[in-house]
């Protein structure tokens, strides 16, 4: 980089500068460097030698450090930069538009932490950056493809609890179904967590559940056949087939959170990057068992029995509501554990700590 700027006779814009890390002291450099007219040769000197210069730098960066008296006044020495951007009143040293970028992504991340259907997210840990691995698993960063993103985009729906069931089906088609109930057994409204847990449905889903955990312990002694006790993994209340706003269970793992309770665990016994690939295939084939063998065997049955009673996507949007579905939740009450100061990036900014996983314990 540095040799770069030489090429050019140091001879920058602010929208260079703007897109460096450290753009101010970059600027402070090249200052001094015109000013003085200085002649500069980059060397690279290796760590904790006993080079004379290097350790004379060395010593100059710690004074420096622990000096409470020194500081840099950016406007005042890096005349380049007509403009001193600031996030909450701290300079933005990193490449302005990536930053600006990660800031949009964070606030929608926060957006769907503080949805009152995450706000038992909210009170848990959740590893946010397996959950979020699980979700992208299927498209490469530079292929397009109509069949992952049709996948994605089924997890996307699993993950905020709106997929196509009776109840949101009634947000927008109050008039037609109204009054209908579960389609599998007749006796309860079929809300999000009704079609996982629903009693027509139970076998199916042990047979999933137990599947899933023999696949899980084969994939862990594939990695690492020295573990003897497997008892704190099967121990985990996410095998349990029920809805529990305090704990984890099976329900969770099908829309796609990860606990990171869980990933502690294998993280015991096998690397972060085999941890990764295990995580990534159990979160896959619990997604495609329970889409087949539950959601579209649902989803069949529905469309039987709306052809049967001669509903037709036509007849569907002549019925589409006109008023506003009074749903029980209101979305403008009070949240609990409410998170939006951004203080992940703060944290990123002061202590390097990686913003995503900021929001694995949101109450700690």
């Amino acid at each position: 980089m540095f040799e770069g700027f030489k090429c050019n006779n140091f001879s920058l814009t602010s929208r260079d500068y703007f897109k460096l890390n450290n753009s101010y002291l970059w600027s402070i450099l090249i200052r001094i460097i015109r000013q003085q007219n200085l002649h500069v040769e980059m060397f690279k000197v290796a760590a904790h030698t006993d080079c004379d210069g290097n350790s004379y730098v060395d010593r100059l960066a710690k004074s420096a450090h622990i000096d409470q008296d020194r500081f840099i006044n950016f406007i005042d020495t890096a005349p380049d930069i007509k403009v001193l951007p600031l996030w909450n009143n701290i300079i933005i040293e990193t490449h302005l538009r990536k930053f600006i970028k990660t800031v949009s992504h964070i606030k929608g991340l926060e957006k769907f932490i503080n949805l009152h259907r995450n706000t038992k997210y909210r009170k848990l840990e959740v590893d946010w950056t397996s959950t979020f691995e699980c979700l992208n698993c299927d498209i490469a960063n530079h292929e397009t493809s109509m069949s992952s993103s049709k996948v994605k985009a089924h997890k996307v729906h699993l993950l905020i609890e709106e997929i196509p069931t009776i109840e949101q089906m009634k947000k927008s088609f109050l008039e037609l179904y109204d009054g209908w109930k579960c389609p599998s057994c007749g006796l309860e409204d079929e809300t999000f967590d009704h079609v996982w847990t629903c009693d027509e449905h139970r076998s199916l889903l042990l047979k999933i559940k137990n599947n899933t955990i023999d696949l899980l312990l084969s994939l862990l002694f594939e990695y690492n056949p020295d573990i003897t006790d497997y008892s704190a993994l099967l121990t985990l209340n996410i095998w349990t087939i029920s809805t529990d706003l305090d704990n984890f269970t099976f329900v969770d793992l099908i829309k796609g959170f990860i606990p990171l309770e869980l990933t502690q665990i294998l993280n015991l016994w096998i690397p972060r990057k085999q941890l990764m690939l295990v995580i990534i295939e159990i979160r896959q084939y619990i997604y495609e068992q329970t889409f087949k063998e539950i959601w579209i065997r649902r989803c069949s049955f529905i469309k039987e029995f709306e052809r049967s009673l001669g509903i037709t996507k036509k007849k569907k949007l002549t019925l589409k509501n006109f008023r506003p579905f009074n749903n029980i939740l209101n979305s403008d009450r009070e949240l609990e554990y409410k998170f939006d100061a951004l203080d992940s990036i703060r944290n990123n900014i002061y202590f390097g700590k990686n913003i995503i996983e900021f929001y694995s314990n949101l109450t700690s």
